[in-house]
């Protein structure tokens, strides 16, 4: 058992004391942490426990906060590309039916993403940020000034997925943890 794993248990001990040098160590021994499974001197502080499962709801509701703003920044790409197609296709003067058509479909594609992240966050955020940028550089070709229109906005999206993308990969990678130490137990 590691440190960390053993901490987890001292942390919430009526045994608990504090060193200094080592950090929380037993208040019976002055020892820092030395069993492997569980400790036979173990003793759980209830109030200690309803402070940690607070931390850790307030910790799980910003995981989710960030992921849902990098979610809801493709929404609104979706939600703009649909407004961005019925201005190209029906009230822009010299307008063209198939430009509105193909935002539509990039807006499909964005909003399809959001749906997806409900069950992948971090593939359908990975694929949203590379789409995302892979557009803005193809209308950069096609209009180079266009990279500096709503430059703001596009940071915004920009930050939210890039954010978003680390906190549910970090997420994912300790639920991978966890399911390996479920593992070990068989």
């Amino acid at each position: 058992m590691t440190r960390e794993e053993q901490l987890k248990f001292c942390s919430v001990c009526v045994n608990r004391s504090f060193n200094p040098q080592f950090g929380i160590v037993c208040g019976l021994t002055k020892e820092k942490a030395a069993f492997d499974d569980r400790c036979e001197n173990f003793v759980e502080d209830e109030k200690e426990v309803q402070i940690e499962n607070r931390k850790q709801q307030a910790h799980n509701l910003e995981k989710k906060g960030t992921v849902n703003k990098a979610r809801i920044a493709l929404f609104i790409i979706g939600g703009l590309y649909i407004l961005v197609g019925f201005l190209e296709g029906y009230v822009i003067a010299g307008h063209n039916l198939i430009f509105g058509v193909i935002d539509w479909v990039i807006s499909g594609i964005f909003i399809g993403l959001g749906i997806w992240s409900y069950k992948e966050p971090s593939k359908a955020l990975i694929t949203g940020l590379i789409v995302y940028i892979a557009l803005m550089l193809l209308l950069a070709v096609a209009e180079p000034i266009s990279i500096f229109r709503g430059i703001i906005w596009k940071a915004l999206i920009i930050y939210y997925l890039i954010h978003g993308i680390k906190t549910a990969r970090e997420d994912e990678k300790k639920k991978k943890v966890k399911q390996a130490d479920l593992l070990d137990d068989f």
